[in-house]
Protein backbone atom coordinates (compact mmCIF):
# COMPACT_ATOMS: atom_id res chain seq x y z
CA UNK A 1 0.00 0.00 0.00
CA UNK A 2 1.39 3.39 -1.00
CA UNK A 3 1.41 6.58 1.03
CA UNK A 4 -1.23 8.05 -1.28
CA UNK A 5 -3.95 5.45 -0.63
CA UNK A 6 -3.43 4.58 3.02
CA UNK A 7 -5.85 5.63 5.74
CA UNK A 8 -4.57 7.90 8.51
CA UNK A 9 -5.97 9.28 11.75
CA UNK A 10 -4.99 12.65 13.21
CA UNK A 11 -6.38 15.00 15.83
CA UNK A 12 -7.13 18.37 14.30
CA UNK A 13 -8.81 21.70 14.89
CA UNK A 14 -11.49 22.69 12.41
CA UNK A 15 -10.36 25.89 10.67
CA UNK A 16 -13.25 26.14 8.21
CA UNK A 17 -16.16 24.09 6.94
CA UNK A 18 -18.50 24.76 4.03
CA UNK A 19 -21.29 22.89 2.34
CA UNK A 20 -20.55 21.34 -1.04
CA UNK A 21 -23.18 19.92 -3.34
CA UNK A 22 -26.33 18.43 -1.87
CA UNK A 23 -24.86 16.47 1.02
CA UNK A 24 -21.09 16.93 1.29
CA UNK A 25 -18.85 19.28 3.25
CA UNK A 26 -15.35 20.57 2.55
CA UNK A 27 -13.32 20.93 5.73
CA UNK A 28 -9.97 22.53 6.46
CA UNK A 29 -8.40 21.15 9.62
CA UNK A 30 -5.10 21.76 11.37
CA UNK A 31 -3.16 18.83 12.82
CA UNK A 32 0.07 18.62 14.77
CA UNK A 33 1.57 15.81 12.74
CA UNK A 34 0.54 16.71 9.20
CA UNK A 35 -0.12 20.46 9.39
CA UNK A 36 -3.10 22.04 7.63
CA UNK A 37 -5.14 19.67 5.45
CA UNK A 38 -8.23 20.07 3.30
CA UNK A 39 -10.68 17.24 2.76
CA UNK A 40 -14.18 16.38 1.65
CA UNK A 41 -16.64 14.56 3.88
CA UNK A 42 -19.07 12.69 1.63
CA UNK A 43 -22.61 12.70 2.95
CA UNK A 44 -21.63 14.71 6.06
CA UNK A 45 -24.85 16.72 5.99
CA UNK A 46 -26.91 13.54 6.11
CA UNK A 47 -24.90 11.25 8.40
CA UNK A 48 -25.04 12.30 12.05
CA UNK A 49 -23.57 8.95 13.10
CA UNK A 50 -20.26 9.41 11.25
CA UNK A 51 -19.80 13.15 11.72
CA UNK A 52 -22.24 14.52 14.32
CA UNK A 53 -21.13 18.05 15.39
CA UNK A 54 -17.42 17.28 14.96
CA UNK A 55 -16.93 19.73 12.08
CA UNK A 56 -17.89 22.94 13.83
CA UNK A 57 -15.40 25.80 13.83
CA UNK A 58 -12.47 25.40 16.30
CA UNK A 59 -13.71 21.99 17.43
CA UNK A 60 -10.89 19.52 18.17
CA UNK A 61 -11.77 16.26 16.43
CA UNK A 62 -10.21 12.96 15.47
CA UNK A 63 -10.16 12.71 11.65
CA UNK A 64 -9.94 9.43 9.75
CA UNK A 65 -8.91 10.29 6.20
CA UNK A 66 -7.19 9.07 3.04
CA UNK A 67 -6.23 10.34 -0.40
CA UNK A 68 -6.26 8.25 -3.55
CA UNK A 69 -4.44 10.45 -6.04
CA UNK A 70 -1.91 13.25 -5.78
CA UNK A 71 -3.30 16.76 -5.60
CA UNK A 72 -6.87 15.75 -4.73
CA UNK A 73 -8.76 16.61 -1.58
CA UNK A 74 -8.39 14.15 1.24
CA UNK A 75 -11.40 11.89 1.73
CA UNK A 76 -12.64 12.26 5.30
CA UNK A 77 -14.16 8.91 6.20
CA UNK A 78 -15.04 9.55 9.83
CA UNK A 79 -14.75 12.33 12.40
CA UNK A 80 -15.22 12.12 16.18
CA UNK A 81 -15.30 14.99 18.67
CA UNK A 82 -12.44 15.15 21.16
CA UNK A 83 -13.16 18.61 22.61
CA UNK A 84 -16.13 20.78 21.68
CA UNK A 85 -15.31 23.70 24.04
CA UNK A 86 -18.80 24.32 25.47
CA UNK A 87 -17.45 27.02 27.80
CA UNK A 88 -16.34 29.02 24.76
CA UNK A 89 -19.49 28.42 22.71
CA UNK A 90 -21.71 29.60 25.55
CA UNK A 91 -20.17 33.09 25.48
CA UNK A 92 -20.24 35.41 22.46
CA UNK A 93 -16.99 37.21 23.29
CA UNK A 94 -15.08 33.94 23.82
CA UNK A 95 -16.56 32.48 20.62
CA UNK A 96 -15.45 35.48 18.57
CA UNK A 97 -11.99 35.36 20.19
CA UNK A 98 -11.63 31.66 19.38
CA UNK A 99 -12.71 32.40 15.80
CA UNK A 100 -10.02 35.10 15.62
CA UNK A 101 -7.37 32.67 16.90
CA UNK A 102 -8.48 30.10 14.31
CA UNK A 103 -8.32 32.64 11.49
CA UNK A 104 -4.78 33.63 12.45
CA UNK A 105 -3.68 29.99 12.48
CA UNK A 106 -5.27 29.49 9.06
CA UNK A 107 -3.53 32.57 7.66
CA UNK A 108 -0.11 31.65 9.06
CA UNK A 109 -0.06 27.97 8.06
CA UNK A 110 0.65 26.66 4.56
CA UNK A 111 -0.97 23.35 3.66
CA UNK A 112 0.75 20.11 4.64
CA UNK A 113 3.59 21.71 6.60
CA UNK A 114 3.72 20.17 10.10
CA UNK A 115 3.93 22.61 13.00
CA UNK A 116 3.54 20.74 16.30
CA UNK A 117 4.50 23.84 18.32
CA UNK A 118 1.76 25.92 16.69
CA UNK A 119 -0.74 23.11 17.25
CA UNK A 120 0.10 23.05 20.97
CA UNK A 121 -0.05 26.86 21.04
CA UNK A 122 -3.62 26.85 19.73
CA UNK A 123 -4.59 24.02 22.07
CA UNK A 124 -3.17 25.92 25.05
CA UNK A 125 -5.01 29.16 24.35
CA UNK A 126 -8.35 27.56 23.51
CA UNK A 127 -8.00 25.70 26.80
CA UNK A 128 -7.42 28.99 28.60
CA UNK A 129 -10.54 30.46 27.00
CA UNK A 130 -12.56 27.37 27.87
CA UNK A 131 -11.64 27.27 31.56
CA UNK A 132 -10.80 30.87 32.43
CA UNK A 133 -11.78 34.46 31.96
CA UNK A 134 -11.27 36.21 28.63
CA UNK A 135 -8.72 39.00 29.06
CA UNK A 136 -6.93 41.32 26.65
CA UNK A 137 -3.63 39.96 27.99
CA UNK A 138 -4.54 36.49 26.66
CA UNK A 139 -5.34 37.98 23.24
CA UNK A 140 -2.07 39.90 23.03
CA UNK A 141 -0.05 36.87 24.14
CA UNK A 142 -1.69 34.71 21.47
CA UNK A 143 -0.80 37.26 18.77
CA UNK A 144 2.74 37.69 20.07
CA UNK A 145 3.47 33.97 20.28
CA UNK A 146 1.96 33.03 16.93
CA UNK A 147 4.10 35.73 15.31
CA UNK A 148 7.14 34.34 17.10
CA UNK A 149 6.37 30.73 16.12
CA UNK A 150 5.87 31.80 12.49
CA UNK A 151 9.20 33.64 12.33
CA UNK A 152 7.74 37.16 12.44
CA UNK A 153 8.10 37.93 16.14
CA UNK A 154 8.95 41.56 16.88
CA UNK A 155 12.68 42.12 17.52
CA UNK A 156 12.89 44.02 20.78
CA UNK A 157 16.30 43.30 22.29
CA UNK A 158 18.48 45.25 19.81
CA UNK A 159 18.16 48.29 17.57
CA UNK A 160 17.04 47.25 14.07
CA UNK A 161 19.41 49.84 12.54
CA UNK A 162 22.67 49.77 14.50
CA UNK A 163 22.28 46.49 16.39
CA UNK A 164 23.03 48.08 19.75
CA UNK A 165 21.48 46.23 22.72
CA UNK A 166 18.80 48.29 24.41
CA UNK A 167 19.22 49.25 28.04
CA UNK A 168 16.36 48.89 30.51
CA UNK A 169 15.88 52.64 30.82
CA UNK A 170 15.70 53.35 27.11
CA UNK A 171 12.29 54.03 25.50
CA UNK A 172 12.72 52.86 21.89
CA UNK A 173 10.47 53.41 18.87
CA UNK A 174 8.98 50.39 17.11
CA UNK A 175 8.75 50.27 13.30
CA UNK A 176 6.47 47.56 11.89
CA UNK A 177 8.04 47.60 8.42
CA UNK A 178 11.41 46.74 9.99
CA UNK A 179 9.89 44.28 12.42
CA UNK A 180 11.73 45.81 15.35
CA UNK A 181 12.77 48.77 17.43
CA UNK A 182 15.20 51.59 16.83
CA UNK A 183 17.19 53.14 19.62
CA UNK A 184 16.93 56.85 20.37
CA UNK A 185 19.98 57.65 18.24
CA UNK A 186 18.63 55.85 15.15
CA UNK A 187 15.01 56.94 15.20
CA UNK A 188 13.82 59.88 13.07
CA UNK A 189 13.94 63.20 14.89
CA UNK A 190 10.17 63.48 14.75
CA UNK A 191 9.54 59.84 15.62
CA UNK A 192 7.49 59.71 12.42
CA UNK A 193 6.15 56.26 11.57
CA UNK A 194 7.24 54.69 14.84
CA UNK A 195 5.49 53.79 18.07
CA UNK A 196 7.15 54.86 21.28
CA UNK A 197 7.34 51.99 23.75
CA UNK A 198 7.82 52.14 27.47
CA UNK A 199 10.59 49.96 28.96
CA UNK A 200 7.88 47.96 30.75
CA UNK A 201 6.20 47.05 27.46
CA UNK A 202 9.49 45.89 25.96
CA UNK A 203 10.30 43.74 29.00
CA UNK A 204 6.81 42.22 29.10
CA UNK A 205 6.77 41.32 25.40
CA UNK A 206 10.25 39.78 25.58
CA UNK A 207 9.14 37.68 28.55
CA UNK A 208 5.84 36.74 26.86
CA UNK A 209 7.49 35.37 23.72
CA UNK A 210 9.25 32.54 25.55
CA UNK A 211 7.12 32.05 28.64
CA UNK A 212 6.58 28.35 29.52
CA UNK A 213 2.96 27.28 28.83
CA UNK A 214 2.15 26.80 32.51
CA UNK A 215 3.08 30.41 33.28
CA UNK A 216 1.15 32.05 30.43
CA UNK A 217 -2.00 32.75 32.52
CA UNK A 218 0.10 34.52 35.17
CA UNK A 219 1.43 37.25 32.87
CA UNK A 220 -0.94 40.21 33.14
CA UNK A 221 -0.46 43.38 31.12
CA UNK A 222 -1.00 46.79 32.67
CA UNK A 223 -3.35 49.19 30.80
CA UNK A 224 -0.38 51.05 29.28
CA UNK A 225 1.34 47.84 28.18
CA UNK A 226 -1.95 46.59 26.70
CA UNK A 227 -2.34 49.78 24.67
CA UNK A 228 1.23 49.81 23.36
CA UNK A 229 1.38 46.08 22.64
CA UNK A 230 -1.98 46.16 20.86
CA UNK A 231 -0.74 48.94 18.62
CA UNK A 232 2.53 47.29 17.63
CA UNK A 233 1.14 43.75 17.28
CA UNK A 234 -1.78 44.88 15.12
CA UNK A 235 0.65 46.78 12.88
CA UNK A 236 2.94 43.78 12.55
CA UNK A 237 0.01 41.52 11.72
CA UNK A 238 -1.27 43.92 9.04
CA UNK A 239 2.24 44.28 7.62
CA UNK A 240 2.87 40.52 7.48
CA UNK A 241 -0.60 39.48 6.29
CA UNK A 242 -1.25 42.47 4.04
CA UNK A 243 -4.62 43.11 5.70
CA UNK A 244 -6.43 42.98 9.01
CA UNK A 245 -7.96 39.59 9.84
CA UNK A 246 -11.68 39.69 9.03
CA UNK A 247 -12.80 38.35 12.40
CA UNK A 248 -10.88 41.00 14.34
CA UNK A 249 -13.18 43.90 13.44
CA UNK A 250 -16.28 42.06 14.69
CA UNK A 251 -14.47 41.03 17.86
CA UNK A 252 -13.35 44.58 18.59
CA UNK A 253 -16.88 45.92 18.07
CA UNK A 254 -18.35 43.41 20.53
CA UNK A 255 -15.63 43.97 23.13
CA UNK A 256 -16.08 47.73 22.86
CA UNK A 257 -19.79 47.37 23.57
CA UNK A 258 -18.91 45.80 26.92
CA UNK A 259 -20.96 43.45 29.01
CA UNK A 260 -21.19 39.69 28.70
CA UNK A 261 -23.28 38.37 25.83
CA UNK A 262 -24.39 34.78 25.86
CA UNK A 263 -24.66 32.69 22.75
CA UNK A 264 -26.61 29.47 22.24
CA UNK A 265 -25.53 26.64 24.51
Amino acid sequence: MTREDRTERESGFVLSCRDYGESDRIVTFFTGGRGKLKGIAKGARRSTRRFSNSMELFCLSSFLFSRGRSGALYLIENCDVEEHFPGIRGNVEKTLTASYFIELVDLFTPEEKPSPALFEHLKLFLGLLEKGTLTESIMRLFELRILNLSGYGPALERCARCGKPLCDEEAPFFFAEEGGVRCQLCRPASGSGGIKLSPGTVRTLIAGKNLPPGKVPRLVFSPRILQESDEILSRVLRHVLGREPRSLGVLRDVLDMGGEKKGPS
